[in-house]
């Protein structure tokens, strides 16, 4: 029974997200201007002016990405592995800076196998692994980034008065029903009763969606060229989803979440097949280098998600590189440091490629060879400074060294007020821990607490948790007012001010 109640939630989480990502409304023509090459394929000119009205709907759709992202942190089983989030987020930022000058807000990797992305106001992208392990290439997931940056750039997801009143209240009753049905332990009436909502929003919306998601291809495909991939990675990976809607017609099955939300046409396939003929095709050196990280990030989201087996990663590994990297990884995680080390020695790749120094580091890790692990990581971080990847995975490796002071200075960074970084933050609440323990005197100790605390609080923030993230910060404040600490007074009764607004924000 509780299984299934949580299960149930999982799909409320997804279906509070639905409320956002499924209403549509007309693209601002004054965002973007359609014009024509001369080869008959449209292009895009985006305007970059804002306006008095896009600064209060830039601050609320921003409001909308941290509610989202807290939703998904509190409900959503996550693969958060540094390496992987800074493939994807690296992928969506360079196609992202061609069509915006907003940054994306966030890209979690949602553990889930079916096919599914979407896109929230604000800048926040979702994508599921199953969308990752059923593509063949870097092009293919990136069309799929491209076409929920499309979304974003061309406003399909600003609200329309009027229909998005009478969208909201028929997908809020849904929603209200699933959530009583789920609390009542009706898990598969739950997830009937979602559906439901979701169906007959989509009706509903449906005269507005199909213009946008033309759009979003004929964006979406300019978007994926411009960064140096495949523009037939598109229609090729759309084609797939499409066979595979023809199969589980048959089979009476369910369809990729991605095509409910993403309704795909005979027509709109035609149209992204012959616009794809009209980009030019990407280097080869651009190919092999695409190939080489999609097979790192095949293998690697493969393993976190347990989609693969040890007798499947050694018959692969003789092959891929991203098959011995994941293999390492196995079998360091079952103690077969010795094994692991062996397969390294196969490795072929730059041994300063980030996802072998970091795969290397794992393995001296779990064999608690924290000084090692450093070493390899300290050496790879000198070459690429800015990547967060290794910023956290360095910053672990000194709290196991027992020296906070430089994890901290690792993360500065990504602690900064207002940051969603939920890793940096519980690296930070680690150091700050050791540095009360190692304090020489009551006060040093009492402030380094004072940190963590607030470290704390952001942890609970952005996992839903406020009563704990104010608690948190309460006792923080009663250790700073005993030492008469008045700017961390300030800056705690600010933290405070923050989280109350995003408790009480409702989208």
């Amino acid at each position: 029974m509780k299984n299934t109640a949580k299960h149930s939630m999982h799909a409320v989480s997804l279906a509070c997200l639905g409320i956002i990502a499924s209403v549509h409304a007309h693209a601002d023509d004054a965002h973007a201007m359609q014009a024509n090459d001369g080869t008959g394929s449209a292009f895009y000119h985006f305007s970059q002016a804002p306006s008095a009205t896009d600064f209060y709907e830039t601050h609320r759709n921003t409001q909308i990405a941290a509610w989202s992202l807290r939703q998904i942190h509190q409900s959503l089983p996550l693969i958060d592995d540094p390496w992987v989030v800074q493939v994807l987020s690296q992928t969506a930022a360079q196609m992202n800076a061609s069509v915006r000058t907003t940054p994306l807000y966030a890209l979690p990797v949602i553990l889930d196998h079916n096919i599914n992305a979407f896109a929230v106001p604000g800048g926040l992208i979702g994508i599921h692994t199953g969308t990752i392990l059923s593509a063949e290439g870097m092009d293919e997931v990136a069309s799929v980034l491209a076409h929920e940056i499309a979304h974003i750039s061309q406003r399909h997801y600003e609200h329309r008065m009027e229909n998005n009143k009478r969208l909201r209240a028929l997908q809020l009753g849904g929603l209200l029903a699933t959530i009583a049905a789920s609390a009542a332990g009706g898990g598969d009436a739950a997830v009937a009763m979602m559906a439901g909502a979701q169906t007959a929003s989509a009706e509903s919306a449906a005269s507005h969606s199909r213009e946008h998601e033309r759009e979003a291809d004929r964006v979406g495909m300019q978007i994926l060229a411009q960064s140096g991939y495949d523009a037939h990675a598109m229609p090729r990976f759309f084609g797939k989803l499409q066979r595979q809607i023809n199969i589980n017609q048959a089979k009476n099955a369910f369809m990729p979440s991605f095509m409910q939300s993403h309704p795909f046409t005979a027509e709109r396939m035609s149209e992204a097949a012959a616009r794809a003929r009209s980009n030019p095709r990407p280097t080869q050196a651009a190919l092999q280098a695409q190939a080489t990280l999609f097979d790192q990030l095949y293998w690697r989201v493969k393993y976190l998600s347990k989609q693969t087996s040890e007798t499947e990663l050694v018959a692969n590994a003789k092959h891929s590189e991203g098959a011995r990297l994941a293999l390492m990884m196995h079998l360091a995680d079952r103690g077969r440091d010795t094994e692991a080390m062996r397969v390294m020695t196969q490795i072929q790749s730059d041994r300063h490629d980030p996802a072998v120094c970091l795969t290397a580091a794992h393995i001296h890790t779990k064999a608690k060879r924290y000084q090692e692990a450093q070493r390899i990581l300290s050496s790879c971080q000198a070459i690429y400074p800015e990547r967060r990847d290794l910023r956290l995975a360095l910053a672990q490796a000194y709290g196991h060294l027992q020296e906070p002071t430089r994890a901290l200075a690792l993360i500065t960074e990504h602690t900064k007020d207002g940051s969603h970084d939920l890793m940096a933050w519980q690296i930070a609440y680690q150091a700050y821990e050791q540095m009360a323990q190692q304090a020489d005197d009551q006060r040093a100790k009492d402030i380094a607490t004072i940190h963590a605390l607030r470290s704390r609080s952001q942890i609970e923030l952005w996992r839903g948790q406020y009563t704990g993230a104010l608690q948190s910060l309460a006792q923080a404040e009663q250790l700073a007012k005993s030492h008469e600490a008045t700017s961390l007074i300030a800056m705690l009764q600010k933290d405070q001010a923050s989280i109350q607004s995003a408790q009480s924000f409702k989208p």
